[in-house]
């Protein structure tokens, strides 16, 4: 005779997780659940801290949480930073459908994770006066969430990775960030005491700070960041600390800084903004190159100083005035003549804003030098040069 399954018996196997994950156990939660230990959307927490607190804290578990939309919000409703110490991938529908807060009187911020966490599709609303979500742990993901604090009334932060020394390789990407447009007081995302982390295809508006990278205790080196759109900020990248990092692919546009740079070793490319651009020295001298013996380059002369270079900025182009009828070899150093960013073969003929480097898409870091050095075919003459900058 056959065996007859019960509808029980064709739901998912209970730790199958999301495609490609795997987990120990899964729990589901529902406005409309009826808190019977939340295995199946029948039996669903109708909370997400509830759904929390019944998961396992092993550290060799991982429970995924699986969030059904709701037609107003979650409550966590739990004073101070409400933690959990578990590892878990919390899972929405799409980024808006399930809105999360914290609208306890006493409350600092919606949630926070020790362990390992994943957050995928879910909207974190700050309300008028709370953080939003903390993660401490390496690995962290934020995937395709919204963190909104539209109403804030105070400075907070929407999502802060904060290592107790330093935390790594954690993700988050596809994510949207937007404050109040009135007053910003948003940060968006805090990196504190993070390194080696990919953060990608972001949109950041109407925040105090886009990105914020601090060391308190640790590092946050090697951070990469690529795809963002930034826009209507105080600030849009503000390097307080942290060495070597990575700026891919940046829109940034009507910011009051663009980049708040106190570090001023980092890698930019591919930032698109309307940047000024102005001509240094801002006079009709210009700088005498001097060239060498017949030749032979001359000393190293510098164009730009590194107290004039308060911002990251791009060269995009230079004019040339040489003093005699041959060739000369001009060349341009960002390291005070160690190597030479570009090479420019001049005769007689003044030239006037030409593109140099070719590929003005180059970014110097803030406190760059630029200088020049020349030689010529007969030898102790002169070159006036100018350059056209570009500040970011």
């Amino acid at each position: 005779m056959p065996t007859l399954l019960s509808h029980v018996d064709l739901l998912p196997e209970i730790g199958s997780g999301i495609p490609g994950r795997a987990v120990t156990a899964t729990l589901y939660v529902s406005p409309n659940g009826t808190n019977a230990g939340g295995k199946t959307w029948v039996s669903a927490y109708t909370t997400i801290q509830a759904a929390l607190a019944a998961a396992s804290t092993d550290a060799d578990d991982c429970t995924l949480i699986m969030v059904s939309p709701h037609a107003t919000n979650y409550d966590i409703n739990t004073t101070g930073d409400p933690t959990y110490t578990g590892n878990y991938i919390i899972a929405g529908t799409h980024r808006n459908w399930a809105k999360v807060m914290n609208t306890h009187g006493s409350a600092t911020s919606i949630m926070k994770f020790t362990g390992k966490a994943s957050l995928v599709n879910l909207n974190f609303n700050l309300g008028t006066g709370v953080n939003g979500v903390i993660m401490t742990h390496g690995g962290f993901r934020a995937d395709r969430c919204q963190f909104v604090g539209e109403d804030l009334e105070s400075e907070k932060t929407a999502l802060h990775l904060d290592g107790a020394s330093e935390i790594k390789h954690g993700k988050v990407t596809g994510c949207d960030f937007l404050g109040a447009s009135t007053t910003p007081c948003m940060t968006g995302i805090l990196v504190d005491n993070c390194s080696r982390s990919l953060f990608r295809d972001i949109a950041v508006h109407s925040c105090k700070t886009a990105v914020q990278l601090v060391e308190n205790t640790g590092t946050s080196d090697h951070n990469t960041f690529d795809a963002f759109d930034i826009g209507d900020c105080s600030i849009g990248f503000d390097f307080d600390a942290g060495d070597d990092q990575h700026v891919f692919g940046a829109l940034l546009h009507a910011n009051t800084t663009n980049i708040a740079d106190e570090v001023g070793n980092h890698m930019y490319e591919g930032l698109t903004g309307q940047f000024p651009i102005f001509i240094t020295p801002s006079d009709l001298t210009g700088v005498d190159v001097t060239t060498g013996a017949a030749y032979t380059y001359g000393s190293d002369t510098e164009i730009r100083a590194v107290a004039d270079s308060t911002k990251p900025f791009r060269v995009v182009g230079v004019t040339l005035d040489p003093a005699t009828t041959e060739w000369y070899y001009v060349r341009f150093s960002g390291d005070s003549g160690a190597t030479f960013y570009d090479i420019i073969q001049t005769d007689a003929t003044r030239r006037e804003g030409i593109a140099a480097p070719s590929n003005t898409g180059y970014i110097f870091n803030m406190g760059t030098r630029i200088s020049a050095s020349a030689m010529d075919e007969s030898g102790a003459d002169i070159v006036i040069v100018w350059l056209e900058i570009q500040e970011i």
